[in-house]
């Protein structure tokens, strides 16, 4: 793990490399992604994640933030930010921002970080180390 300084946040030896902001109650686990298209191929991969489940969408083509069923995601160029909130103790966000970040926060477990990681971006895989780390700096949260 590299980084450490004082405001938290840690750093997973992964490519993309995957950052990791500890707070007192949670953690957010945070890369540079690839597609919006991409992001909503994953998340409906996820067998936590139900069809019915919450999104919130930032789309430009719109006016302020929507709320919409997983099942009812679209992958406009307009979208800006959407945000997963499936009834588990985490959320998962893609963001538009100079390059695509995704983000999965609260108390997740690091095998769904890795899987989201890996599902999102081109990673051809984990080092046991890298996983162990992101085990280890996330396991009293």
């Amino acid at each position: 793990m590299h980084g450490g300084g004082p405001d938290g946040e840690q750093t997973v030896p992964v490519e993309p490399p995957v950052s990791v902001e500890l707070f007192p109650t949670h953690y957010t686990v945070m890369w540079t992604g690839g597609s919006l298209a991409r992001f909503v191929g994953a998340v409906a991969n996820l067998d936590t994640v139900s069809r019915t489940a919450s999104a919130v969408v930032d789309d430009r083509a719109t006016a302020g933030r929507e709320r919409r069923r997983v099942a009812d995601l679209e992958t406009a160029e307009t979208v800006r930010y959407l945000r997963v909130e499936p009834d588990t103790p985490w959320t998962v966000s893609w963001e538009r921002r100079t390059r695509p970040v995704v983000s999965v926060s609260g108390t997740p477990s690091p095998a769904l970080c890795r899987r989201v990681h890996r599902q999102t971006t081109d990673c051809e895989g984990w080092s046991d180390g890298a996983f162990d780390t992101l085990a280890r700096v996330t396991a009293d949260r």
